[in-house]
């Protein structure tokens, strides 16, 4: 896992900025100082990736939508979301922040490098572009894609065509195809300004066909035959320690803090817990991930008969006493520099079991089983001991009969933190088997995706209707493309 964090790029955009605006020539005086016609990808870059991150790993889709509809984590109060009652100005918030403001930046980026020639920062850019917009149509199925982000260029449109799921995908592994053969290790990158891997672009060449793997696997029951080619020609470009992790460490101090912290520590908020559902497991599977994943509680009130871990229920209307429940780990909950994990080698080795076991590539699924569990335990400094100890249980230990289930189970296990691609591997395996809390409001259902954001419908409403009509149920029951019934 590389320490790159992300005070140093924030400051050099701020400072460049500035610099900008204090040009020698005076004929500029009615432009605006803080708003300079051209910036370099460089300088773009560190804030396309943080507000790509405090996005997906923030209180709003981490915490209030992933992490709770995976069953990850619990809301012991305010519990709306975890009711399944959404209110529309967060949803129209969620898609204003991809759409205007990460992903326009990432697009910036792109067209930056192909403008200057430089492929490795187009490559850059395709990558980054392919994983978030990856969690986009995850989210709402048919989105905004072909004709997005262009708004402010010639013959561009501010009402662009919902292009269908069925087609973005094939266009994400593209645009990650195309950035895996662009990329030329030995020429200019990006350096400090790259808060992710420091300019280093083999690595972002191994999480280029890491994405692959990832969003071939969603198209597992939908386009098997496409999703086991993909698999096959990326598999062995893709991570191969936890070295090469993708990942975004914070520099531990205000603005740049892992959200998780700043909702605690910063928001002075209390809302969450840990899922009763993943603590009753970790128990279960004496899985030591647990002193990770939450922290203990007194077993009673003074703490005399030792400490203890429990949950929350999800969907329950009833606020619990602070005391009472685990709350999620001091990992992330008191770690301002805690890391935001984008992909894992230990989700490749999961992602490389499963796709062993549906024989697309060779290889025994339960030897990647086994090592993605080890390195999962690695990410968090277990020993190998412990991981051994744990994999030699009955109940844990690979087996040919159940070894879908067991992978996506374990996979769930080692997903936590990263609620959105929790949720959506849970929605692809139904694994584990949840369900809804007891005072749900979604007809004892699980959503399957968010609804459409209400601002579209003034915005940009033909488009948006085509888009429901095409789909059937876009409500929260409704099915992305790679999720049918």
């Amino acid at each position: 896992m590389r320490p790159y964090k992300i005070a140093s790029g924030i400051v050099a955009v701020a400072m460049a900025l500035g610099v900008a605006a204090c040009g020698e020539d005076l004929a500029g005086l009615n432009d605006n100082p803080n708003a300079p016609d051209e910036v370099s990808a460089e300088l773009i870059l560190p804030q396309a990736i943080q507000s790509a991150v405090d996005l997906v790993y923030g209180r709003g889709l981490n915490m209030n939508i992933g992490s709770l509809w995976a069953q990850h984590f619990a809301q012991i109060q305010y519990p709306d979301e975890d009711r399944y009652r959404l209110r529309p100005t967060d949803i129209d918030n969620f898609w204003q922040s991809f759409y205007a403001t990460s992903l326009k930046d990432i697009q910036t980026i792109i067209e930056k490098g192909e403008e200057t020639g430089n492929a490795n920062h187009t490559a850059v850019g395709l990558i980054l572009k392919s994983w978030e917009f990856g969690i986009v149509t995850d989210l709402w199925g048919d989105v905004p894609y072909s004709q997005a982000l262009q708004a402010e260029k010639e013959n561009g449109t501010s009402e662009p065509v919902y292009d269908p799921q069925s087609e973005i995908y094939p266009a994400l592994l593209a645009h990650l195809e195309r950035a895996v053969g662009m990329i030329d290790p030995g020429a200019e990158s990006f350096g400090d300004e790259d808060l992710i891997y420091g300019g280093d672009m083999a690595a972002w060449r191994r999480f280029a066909n890491s994405l692959r793997l990832r969003l071939a696997m969603r198209l597992s029951k939908v386009d098997p035959a496409t999703a086991a080619a993909v698999f096959a020609a990326a598999a062995d470009g893709a991570f191969t320690s936890n070295d090469d992790n993708a990942v975004l460490v914070y520099a531990g101090s205000p603005p740049n803090e892992h959200p998780i912290f700043e909702d605690s520590y910063r928001g002075g908020r209390d809302d969450h817990a840990v899922s009763k559902t993943l603590i009753d497991m970790l128990l279960g599977l004496s899985d030591p991930r647990i002193a990770v994943y939450a922290d203990p509680i007194p077993a009673d009130k003074d703490g005399s008969d030792g400490w203890t871990y429990i949950g929350w229920y999800n969907g329950v209307d009833d606020p619990v006493k602070a005391d009472s429940v685990s709350r999620i780990g001091a990992y992330w909950r008191k770690t301002a520099s805690a890391p935001a994990v984008l992909m894992s080698y230990a989700e490749v080795l999961f992602l490389k079991a499963e796709a062993a076991a549906r024989g697309w590539i060779p290889g025994d699924p339960a030897e990647f089983y086994a090592d993605a569990i080890r390195a999962s335990m690695e990410q968090y400094g277990i020993s190998g001991t412990a991981a051994d100890a744990y994999l030699a249980q009955p109940s844990v230990a690979y087996d040919a009969a159940t070894g879908l289930e067991r992978i996506a189970t374990q996979k769930w296990i080692a997903l936590y933190g990263n609620g959105l691609e929790a949720y959506a591997e849970w929605r692809r395996t139904g694994y584990p088997a949840l369900v809804p809390g007891p005072d749900n409001l979604n007809g004892n259902r699980i959503p399957r995706r968010l609804p459409y954001p209400t601002m579209e419908q003034n915005l940009n409403g033909a488009n948006l209707k085509a888009a429901q009509d095409r789909q059937g149920d876009t409500g929260l029951n409704g099915r992305v493309w790679w999720d049918p019934s």
